[in-house]
């Protein structure tokens, strides 16, 4: 009964650490916000996942922020940070975005596109551009045709 116990308790503690974001990623959040925004710190959830977008082997993340402030009718803020040796360095930020978002199979200067939904216009593919970040306002990005989108991962649901 005690090994049975012991084991729901691990199996528990691994999903709850699963759900949190890497304590880099919050400390990258709160210096580019504290940096460029405000300077309060950030300490509201957001939803966020960590992907390899540019193919060199660590996770990159894409952050979706969740609250009033950051959110309006057309959709939240997302930031993308690049991972680097010693944790995230900021790479852009995009307005009126919404979920899902997911990580088409093109690429574009070395990144893989984006694809989130924009409201009034659908799924539009954000591409990395050649000043190395993605667009700041989807809306006017074009829209992703069907095949891209059902090739594509959904990173954030």
């Amino acid at each position: 009964m005690r090994f049975a116990l012991t084991v729901i308790l691990v199996e528990h503690s691994s999903i709850a650490a699963s759900a949190e974001p890497p304590p880099a990623l919050s400390e990258a959040l709160n210096k580019y916000i504290y940096e460029h925004i405000t300077d309060v710190a950030y300490n509201y959830p957001y939803r966020f996942a960590l992907e390899d977008l540019n193919g060199d082997g660590r996770a990159d993340a894409i952050v979706l922020m969740s609250v009033s402030g950051w959110c309006g009718s057309g959709g939240c803020t997302m930031f993308i940070f690049e991972g680097v040796e010693d944790g995230y360095g900021f790479i852009s930020a995009s307005t009126i975005t919404s979920a899902p978002i997911r990580i088409a199979k093109r690429r574009t200067n070395g990144w893989h596109s984006l694809i989130v939904f924009s409201k009034g216009k659908g799924n539009v593919m954000l591409r990395f551009t050649k000043d190395f970040r993605y667009p700041g306002n989807p809306s006017m990005q074009p829209k992703a045709s069907q095949a891209d989108v059902d090739a594509a991962t959904i990173a954030i649901q």
